[in-house]
């Protein structure tokens, strides 16, 4: 049984860096283990929600509880369970979509999301890998990373398939330095089209950005009047949520 363990461990970090997953035959490939202990390990793997497998292409890639258990507990309480209070706060307040996501290498991700209850809403699909470069989510995760890694990030462009209206290289780091003065960032029909998006980090007790909290919905309904209203609960919600963490959430600045 250990041993099967650390196989499944294996397989994990292998497939982990992979923004666009793996079949089971590459990853017996990678990992040097039989195709049929491999298929064996990724079909366990599925069913407890450690890897999802997308049905069109059969390729596998993290899943959301692989992603919750590698973020680990701070003072014995998960980021999720600490977020979601605020998320379903938040949601009332404005009616509105509230999503956390997370950084995944080159990439990020949606851990948790409280939907809203109009009829015509944004949903996201949680463990899919979304491009790190784009959106407002993406901006506030990506302004905690040293230069290099940006550097990367901007120069890979990954999964820019994924997006509907990606902004330039040049644009995307001036709305991030845009970002980082402000405290928060938005988005405007940009990696989901006709969806504006408002997000802000929340940080651990290092100050370092752990996770993207934002408020997305149709464009005609979120729109820049309404995004601007979100700011301060928005910004009481990250700081509530930070300092739970150990950490604390900047004030944002209207610009």
């Amino acid at each position: 049984m250990d041993n099967l363990v650390v196989k499944a461990v294996h397989v994990l970090s292998t497939l982990r860096p992979l923004a666009g997953g793996a079949s089971a035959r590459e990853l017996a490939s990678l990992t040097g283990l039989p195709r049929s202990t491999t298929q064996r390990i990724l079909t366990t793997l599925t069913s407890t929600g450690m890897v999802i497998q997308d049905h069109t292409t059969q390729r596998y890639k993290i899943g959301p509880r692989a992603l919750l258990i590698g973020l680990g507990y701070n003072s014995g309480l998960t980021l999720v369970t600490e977020a979601r209070p605020q998320m379903i706060a938040l949601r009332d307040a404005t009616g509105e979509t509230v999503g956390l996501s997370v950084a995944v290498d080159n990439t990020r991700v949606f851990l948790e999301e409280v939907q809203s209850t109009a009829e015509l809403r944004f949903a996201s699909e949680l463990g899919r890998l979304y491009p790190l470069w784009s959106g407002a989510n993406g901006r506030v995760l990506m302004s905690g990373l040293p230069a290099e890694q940006i550097d990367a990030v901007l120069e890979g462009r990954a999964l820019e398939e994924n997006v509907d209206h990606p902004l330039s290289i040049d644009q995307t780091r001036e709305e991030l330095e845009r970002a980082r003065e402000a405290g928060y960032a938005m988005a405007f029909n940009e990696a989901i089209a006709n969806v504006n998006s408002l997000a802000m980090p929340i940080r651990d007790a290092t100050g370092g950005v752990t996770a993207a909290l934002s408020i997305s919905g149709p464009a005609g309904r979120f729109t820049p009047e309404r995004m601007r209203e979100a700011i301060e609960p928005l910004r009481a919600a990250c700081a509530v949520v930070s300092s739970r963490l150990g950490g604390v959430a900047p004030a944002a600045t209207p610009r």
